[in-house]
């Protein structure tokens, strides 16, 4: 419900919110007496529950100046009350000084979002809140200097901050905002609350019209980011022995699959099958029930029967000491069946298991040979190890992106498909993930969660140890979001907020699968570039020189002149008449001296001007494309500056300069715009903005 104007003023006080000075009349005589007393130019306004936007329906009343004006003034906002049928909602009169506002005014926000608890808005206020929708988004609360970043990010902040001469209020303006962030401390309950406009005067911003609603709730506990649960997961993610409870000994069923990519990939340790009947399944050795297992002999179980026998699994899994299980059974919350889901995460309790899923498809850690997963991505010939580790809500985009991971060469550490999180959640994982030695970065795929502070202070923990984390949320939209809930059972929440307050963590949101691959990939291949790093620029073409150094200059690189000494040893490679000082065009004379592309190469990568070099090769078909590939594969082999490469041309004219290249591990772009994207999102930046 609606705060009343005296527990909305007390509360923004308490929060140290300023407001102007203003007084709440019962009617309108009252509004006239406050207005003489006030003895300056006032502003009267008619307060109900039932007045939302009061300007329109012009129950604001601007610049009152005088007994008169005020007597007028009060009579229209009661005849306005009778008119709009406010009696039963209530009304009132609230007297305020009139100030001016020296600047654009502002809007500040709040509302308790079901995935992040409260969170801050801020923008451009007054009439122009909803003409000009630049937002900044952060979780309650934010400190001065926080919410100064907040404003500086948006369009907003350049008329605060001293646009065409005038006074900087950017921090003045923060202290405001940073204020209304701790709303939610002094009523917990708070539900929403509009401060709009916040005007700027010249003895600093005021509150002129606020807007609170609140409900009896009990307060809720913030998680430190810097205090991280203590899991131990090594039984799930590197078992040494391996159970599997559902596979059929006459036809294909998830628990075959696990059993055939186990032997495929060469897990060494030991695997047994518990059938009814059968001595063996797939070569393995089987036993009748559980029971008829050594306690304490296996690490980890895999299960893969109906819903409904579920829990008795696991209450057998616990007798016999197992303690960690992936369960791919699915039937649990994603149809609506919580009861039996919580029964299950109870049992597991019991025994102190730890449960992977429901619903999952499994793990993997490839560098193990550990292959507990049904996914098909698993047949392909070649399966990499790395550092890239994948956390996924969706099985089956997981397992696509992991096939395509490998096509192009990303090694996986771990593969997670956490199904329907009902004991371990995303944000269990990535804290796990941060101090695993096996990975070096973090890819998210998120749907939805329960409890997004726990997965912001988990990302936050992940970014300080100096792991990248990389998230693509899907259910974006309404009908996304619908569909996210039928599958998995999950929040998927609004992204806007989704996307603001995960940057604010650490985390670099990307939009595709494609935008995920390429930052891995070049990741794995360069190890990522700090924010502004110095690039230099090199083409077959002086218009992709200038396409090159237009889209360095968006996301955030640098692209400095090089010194006399650089171009005149350029200048000696390349005809008179190229451009040398970065961009680098080394013309149309390659196609007579190949050698030249190269030679300049090595000239750029030897000195300590810049900190990488893009390299962008026009339509060079084969033969001529291979001999560019060597010298860039050559040059590479003897720098550790990053080398990024876009090459625009149909593939099958150069396929063996580009399949020389690939067969490297260098990445090769089809477009300059795809690789520089890459490299900012490879760099936890978004849109050429550093954290």
């Amino acid at each position: 419900m609606l705060l009343n104007y005296d527990e909305m003023a007390k509360s923004l006080s308490a929060a140290g919110v300023p407001l102007v000075k203003e007084r709440l009349a019962a009617d309108a005589a009252e509004a006239v007496a406050a207005a003489d007393e006030f003895g300056v130019p006032v502003v009267l306004k008619l307060v109900s529950p039932a007045l939302v936007h009061k300007s329109d329906v012009g129950a604001v009343l601007l610049d009152v100046r005088g007994h008169d004006a005020a007597v007028e003034a009060a009579g229209r906002l009661a005849e306005l009350a009778s008119e709009l049928s406010l009696g039963v909602a209530g009304w009132q009169i609230l007297v305020q000084e009139m100030v001016e506002s020296t600047t654009i005014e502002v809007f500040a926000g709040l509302k308790r979002d079901p995935v992040f608890g409260p969170i801050v808005v801020v923008g451009a206020g007054g009439r122009l809140v909803e003409l000009l929708p630049d937002r900044a988004i952060a979780g309650c609360p934010v400190t001065t200097d926080e919410a100064a970043n907040m404003l500086r990010s948006t369009a907003l902040g350049k008329a605060l901050g001293g646009y065409r001469g005038q006074r900087d209020v950017i921090d003045e303006v923060a202290g405001v905002v940073a204020a209304a962030s701790r709303l939610p401390e002094v009523i917990p309950g708070l539900v929403e609350a509009d401060l709009n406009p916040i005007v700027i005067t010249e003895h600093g911003p005021l509150v002129v019209d606020a807007r609170v609603a609140a409900e009896d709730i009990a307060p809720e506990s913030e998680p430190a980011a810097g205090d991280a649960p203590q899991l131990h997961l090594s039984a799930l993610l590197e078992p040494e022995s391996v159970m599997v409870i559902g596979a059929s000994a006459s036809t294909v069923q998830p628990g075959n699959r696990v059993l055939g990519y186990l032997r495929k990939r060469g897990y060494q340790g030991r695997v047994t099958v518990v059938h009814p009947t059968a001595d063996e399944v797939d070569g393995y050795p089987a036993v009748r029930s559980i029971a008829d297992i050594p306690h304490g002999e296996i690490d980890l179980a895999c299960v893969a029967v109906a819903a409904s026998g579920c829990v008795e699994v696991v209450e057998q899994c616990g007798a016999v000491g197992v303690p960690a299980v992936v369960m791919l059974s699915s039937g649990f919350s994603e149809v609506g069946d919580t009861e039996l889901e919580q029964r299950l995460v109870e049992a597991a309790d019991r025994h102190g298991i730890t449960l992977c899923g429901p619903n999952t498809v499994g793990i993997m850690s490839p560098g193990k040979h550990v292959h507990v997963s049904f996914s098909q991505a698993q047949d392909m010939t070649r399966i990499p190890d790395g550092g890239v580790a994948l956390v996924v809500q969706s099985g089956a985009i997981g397992g696509s992106l992991a096939s395509q991971a490998w096509e192009r060469g990303i090694g996986i550490s771990r593969f997670i498909s956490v199904g329907n999180q009902a004991a371990l959640n995303t944000s269990d994982y990535i804290d796990h993930l941060t101090t695993d030695e096996a990975t070096h970065t973090i890819a998210v795929i998120l749907e939805g969660v329960t409890d997004g502070r726990a997965l912001l202070a988990s990302i936050q923990r992940a970014t300080a140890a100096g792991k990248p984390v990389l998230v693509l949320k899907n259910g974006r939209s309404v009908a996304g979001a619908r569909a996210v809930q039928s599958h998995t059972g999950s929040i998927a929440g609004d992204y806007a907020v989704y996307r603001a307050l995960l940057e604010r963590s650490g985390a670099t949101p990307v939009d595709t699968t494609t935008d995920l691959l390429d930052a891995l990939q070049l990741r794995q291949s360069t190890g990522g570039l700090p924010a502004g790093a110095r690039m230099a620029i090199m083409s077959t073409s002086g218009g992709a020189c200038s396409m090159t150094a237009d889209l360095c200059t968006h996301y955030g690189f640098q692209v400095p002149t090089f010194s006399a000494e650089l171009q005149a040893e350029l200048g000696g490679i390349l005809p008179g008449y190229a451009a040398f000082a970065n961009p680098v065009d080394v013309t149309g004379r390659v196609t007579a001296d190949p050698t030249i592309f190269g030679r300049s190469l090595e000239a750029i990568l030897a000195s300590d001007e810049t900190d990488a070099v893009a390299v962008m090769v026009t339509t060079v078909a084969d033969p001529m494309a291979e001999q560019l590939a060597e010298q860039i594969v050559d040059q590479v082999a003897t720098t550790t500056n990053p080398v990024i490469v876009a090459w625009t041309i149909a593939a099958e004219l150069a396929a063996r300069g580009l399949s020389v290249l690939r067969d490297a591990g260098i990445p090769v772009y089809d477009d300059p715009a795809r690789a520089l994207h890459a490299v900012s999102l490879a760099n936890g930046t978004s849109e050429g903005i550093s954290r």
